[in-house]
């Protein structure tokens, strides 16, 4: 079975141009589209609905950062896993939660709120900027066909940026759902 980055003809690199994704998504999609099989065989109409199906499911992956590197983690065989945090953002992520209860029950002024979600919406964009960063460096690494060391040793750092950056996510959205 192909994996997502074949089906557009791409290498397995998180630096994709997504309006180029998004013109051979179009291209595909109207190539494979089952209304143009209404005549074709059973097995032509299954094989076009399950074809329609991999490009949306692909397109869909592809196209958003965060989405691309969990599925080459998933297909690397690497796991993002939140028990393996530091202590130092564990700390953080108790305090910011302390203050989000006071949101959920209504206690904390406005200018808590704010200052509660520009907190949140710094740490996450430190995490996203760590996230392309470590990024460019796995592109780098293939493109040049660095050792599988290297790369094992790179998808493992993607893992733990990806595993930390999962708590602060969390609490944006819980902090968005209170409000």
């Amino acid at each position: 079975i192909m994996d997502y980055f074949e089906v557009f003809g791409l290498s397995r690199a998180l630096g994709i141009n997504t309006a180029t994704l998004e013109k051979q998504f179009h291209e595909l999609s109207r190539k494979y589209h089952p209304d143009y099989f209404t005549t074709g065989s059973e097995a032509e109409k299954t094989q076009a609905l399950r074809t329609t199906a991999l490009l949306n499911d692909a397109y869909r992956t592809l196209r958003h950062p965060i989405h691309r590197v969990e599925y080459l983690l998933e297909l690397e065989g690497f796991k993002a896993d939140g028990s393996k945090v530091p202590q130092a953002l564990l700390m953080e992520v108790f305090e910011i939660n302390e203050q989000l209860e006071e949101v959920k029950a209504g206690t904390a002024s406005v200018e808590r709120v704010d200052s509660l979600r520009a907190q949140i919406h710094e740490k996450r964009d430190q995490f996203d900027t760590e996230l392309r960063y470590a990024s460019q460096q796995w592109d780098e690494l293939l493109k040049n066909g660095a050792p599988e060391p290297k790369r094992k040793q790179q998808l493992a750092k993607l893992t733990e940026i990806l595993s930390e950056s999962s708590y602060i996510r969390n609490l944006e959205r819980d902090l968005e759902n209170a409000n």
